[in-house]
């Protein structure tokens, strides 16, 4: 170790220099302030005895300025005076120790080779957190570490992505407040004694457990699989790591497959069906038509024929509504004009619109909204979405589609929001909006937005329900720029 000695007393330093070479210590000295800064190896310096009063100054004016210089030295105040006050002050400005003169030799030697210890320690500790940071650094799973009072100590980059920002040094109750993480239900927040990491710091071991994540902002909701362990020594629980891996492709590669045997099923059923219902409808469609012919002069028996011939209509497009949503969704892009197809929507459903009070505006927030679709299936999403809000809407109806540049997973996309100024959906609504067979309106299969959002993310795209300024409906729909 390399010593510097700063004590305006020449027996003092003597003594000191003794004490310490018999140990194997390199020693410096300086008798002054002036003396003391006038050198530039500050780095080479484990410790520094500073004599609490010196010609030019004192120990307290020169302190704060031998740890900006020698930050990594530990500095050891020595005086005659048996203050306490000026050693709580010393300690308070950064100093190490506090020794009264005479100096005994074995007591010096014990503090300075103890604070050596600790500082080796020190360094020891600092080498392996970078080596374990730089290693979460590399891994793609989210990882957390806390201390026994649930603080965090270390986490991994990928953290941020799956939860959101945190700090070194956050309890638990800061970041884990927000919500974010839900039982399997995608519904229920976890308490906080029971998440995984307050369990694992209670000694539990925690395997594979899922845990559905709805972070701050517009990020997408992502499902994890969290193990969580404590951290023993041999005087107990120190703390707790929990790693948290991203399975949201594993869960929705799942409940694709699910909802692809349950589709199956009911596409050939229905194909079975409609196949058998449709001579029967046939058969009952004409027998109608002769029907009207025998009684055209009842004119109350005509519109019970008329009536009986729309529900049968009903009945076929029923049919072929669930056909349409079984069957698997088969994309043919090319590049298109967004705006033409949405265009052409509207214009097919002028019959729907005719007498009434019904304008569509448009407000275009990019260069070139031309993109690879499917012109037939989106013009499909388009008229279903249109087609709702003029029957959710009373006249006078404003139905206006937006759309600007946007990102989709860190990748350029475009952001189409088609919003009206009807009732729009109520709370209990929402979260069923894209269900299969749920409807507000009072006839309808209930398939259409079941089948917009199939056609969507058969694009590669995402469509939700917006929440825009006031009343009415707004669904949002970001697709990739380029090929689905």
């Amino acid at each position: 170790m390399r010593i510097l000695i700063v004590e305006d007393d020449a027996d003092t330093r003597e003594n000191l220099r003794d004490i310490l070479e018999l140990d194997g210590c390199r020693v410096d000295e300086a008798v002054t302030v002036a003396a003391t800064l006038d050198r530039q190896d500050w780095s080479t310096y484990s410790t520094i005895l500073l004599d609490r009063k010196l010609p030019d100054g004192t120990a307290f004016d020169l302190l704060p300025r031998l740890k900006r210089l020698a930050p990594a030295a530990d500095v050891i105040i020595l005086t005659g005076f048996a203050d306490v006050d000026g050693a709580i002050s010393a300690l308070r400005q950064g100093a190490a120790d506090y020794l009264l003169k005479p100096i005994n030799p074995d007591e010096l030697k014990a503090r300075i080779f103890r604070l050596a210890e600790s500082r080796r320690a020190d360094e020891e500790l600092r080498r392996r957190s970078l080596i374990l940071q730089s290693v979460l650094k590399q891994v793609a799973d989210a990882t957390i570490v806390v201390d026994r009072h649930g603080k965090v100590l270390l986490y991994s980059p990928a953290i941020e992505r799956l939860i959101g920002s945190i700090r070194v040094g956050a309890p638990l109750e800061e970041w884990s407040a927000r919500g974010l993480l839900h039982r399997p239900d995608a519904d229920t927040p976890y308490a906080l004694e029971d998440m995984p990491l307050s369990r694992a710091l209670r000694g539990d071991e925690v395997i594979d457990e899922e845990i559905f994540v709805k972070p701050p902002g517009n990020r997408p909701s992502r499902w994890m699989s969290a193990n969580a362990s404590p951290l023993r020594d041999p005087e107990g629980i120190q703390g707790a790591v929990v790693i948290l891996r991203d399975i949201t492709e594993r869960k929705e590669a799942q409940a694709r497959a699910l909802q692809s045997e349950r589709l199956a099923a009911i596409g050939e059923m229905v194909t079975g069906l409609a196949h058998e219902s449709r001579n029967a409808l046939q058969r009952g469609q004409a027998c109608l038509e002769m029907l009207a012919l025998e009684v055209r002069d009842r004119p109350r028996a005509v519109d019970l024929v008329v009536r009986l011939q729309k529900a049968q209509d009903d009945l076929a497009r029923l049919y072929e509504d669930v056909r349409d949503y079984a069957s698997p969704i088969l994309i043919r892009s090319r590049s298109c004009d967004l705006a033409e197809v949405w265009r052409k929507a509207w214009s097919d459903l002028e019959p729907a619109r005719r007498g009434r009070k019904a304008v569509l505006r448009e407000v275009i927030e990019i260069a070139d909204a031309s993109n690879l679709i499917d012109p037939s299936r989106m013009a499909q999403v388009f008229r279903n979405l249109l087609e709702n809000s003029l029957a959710a809407c009373v006249d006078p109806v404003e139905i206006a589609i937006r759309c600007v540049p946007d990102e989709l997973d860190g990748h350029p996309a475009l952001r189409i929001s088609v919003s009206d100024n009807g009732p729009g959906f109520a709370p209990g609504q929402r979260p069923k909006a894209f269900e299969a067979f749920h409807t507000t309106k009072t006839k309808g299969t209930g398939l259409g937005l079941a089948i917009c959002r199939r056609i969507i993310e058969a694009h590669g795209g995402r469509i939700i329900l917006g929440s825009g300024p006031g009343r009415g409906a707004k669904f949002i729909i970001t697709l990739p720029k380029g090929n689905p």
